[in-house]
């Protein structure tokens, strides 16, 4: 886990290489195949939660207008971005902040929330917002709604393309791909 902030870190500090932040059960394997290193604001918002510091925070989240009856991951996390502090301060030397973005990316599959928090650091950033919105309340998965989500990933590549400065590549998505499952079932294991 240290390496991975701390290759957060670095990448912030020397702008060598492109950051998305991603939601929970976003497109992270797209987003790693085009070569951006990617940070999850859910892991934070739980160390947030595991440091026993979040209900000190979501008041300064509340302040700006974001209601109580909200996730306490979305307003702990902003809480924290407003008051300048993050728990990898203290695991991790060095660390002074979160990671800065370079582009936003969300799936509404896991809580709709996820766009409004990742707006409000796209404004903070000034940098791109992008998502992928998944259907609602249905009960059997058709072929309108698989081509509806898949439409929505490929019209990530392009924006994303132009972000990262790196072409598409099938090959490399595959290989990620690969790597994601593995790691699934070595989890599973």
């Amino acid at each position: 886990m240290a390496d991975y902030y701390y290759e957060l870190d670095s990448a912030t500090k020397t702008e060598n290489k492109k950051i998305a932040w991603c939601s929970s059960v976003g497109p992270a394997e797209l987003l790693r195949s085009l070569g951006f290193y990617v940070y999850f604001p859910e892991n934070h918002s739980a160390m947030l939660g595991a440091s026993r510091i979040a209900t000190d925070l979501i008041p300064y989240a509340n302040a700006v207008g974001y209601s109580p009856e909200v996730c306490s991951y979305l307003t702990s996390d902003i809480g924290a971005y407003l008051k300048n502090f993050t728990p990898l301060s203290k695991a991790y030397n060095g660390i002074k902040s979160i990671p800065k973005p370079d582009v936003l990316v969300f799936n509404t599959n896991q809580c709709r929330d996820v766009q409004d928090w990742l707006r409000f650091y796209a404004k903070e950033f000034k940098v791109p917002l992008l998502g992928i919105h998944t259907h609602r309340g249905i009960n059997d998965v058709t072929d309108s709604h698989v081509e509806s989500i898949s439409q929505q990933i490929e019209n990530l590549v392009k924006p994303l393309e132009k972000i990262s400065k790196n072409s598409f590549d099938l090959n490399e998505l595959k290989k990620v791909l690969s790597l994601s499952r593995k790691c699934s079932d070595l989890y599973l294991q």
